[in-house]
């Protein structure tokens, strides 16, 4: 969960609530209008603190990110690196590819070879493996960005 969405609802309430009670405390209307423009500030200060937040946190995930991939090709690139430990990822990478599409064909061409038994296990690890290879995927050949994903970092 994003700070952004934690803080989003509750801050709003909080606004309308401290300008109620500065609408019953204000005496005159250029107090009112004074004290709105104050709310207002600092309401935008927030949404600027909270994009902020949101920058930082995309930051370190990008970070993390690009410390696997160096760690990654360290490994690769190592001179003391057994050959197992210099190749496990992509042989993981190859292994996960090859099960999923299997069960794909299993669970679609071959679906009156599977037992009922343990047809609802297969469905789960198909659904764990499907998962895992869009991250391998992502890891390989970079994780693709949606527009609706651009548009919500953005506050759009």
């Amino acid at each position: 969960m994003k700070l952004t969405d934690l803080f989003a609802g509750e801050a709003g309430k909080l606004v309308e609530t401290v300008g109620n009670v500065i609408d019953n405390v204000a005496t005159s209307k250029e107090e009112v209008l004074q004290h709105e423009l104050e709310m207002k500030k600092a309401e935008n200060q927030y949404q600027v603190d909270m994009r902020r937040l949101g920058i930082e946190e995309t930051k370190t995930i990008l970070a993390d990110t690009d410390s696997a991939r160096k760690r990654n090709a360290e490994v690769e690139t190592s001179a003391n690196a057994t050959r197992l430990s210099k190749n496990i990822s992509s042989y993981l990478a190859i292994l996960t590819t090859v099960l999923t599409f299997a069960l794909f064909y299993l669970v679609i061409f071959r679906n009156d070879t599977i037992h009922t038994d343990v047809k609802d296990v297969v469905i789960y690890l198909l659904g764990v493996l499907s998962t895992i290879l869009t991250q391998v995927f992502s890891f390989y050949f970079g994780a693709a960005r949606t527009k609706d994903k651009d548009d919500k970092d953005k506050g759009l």
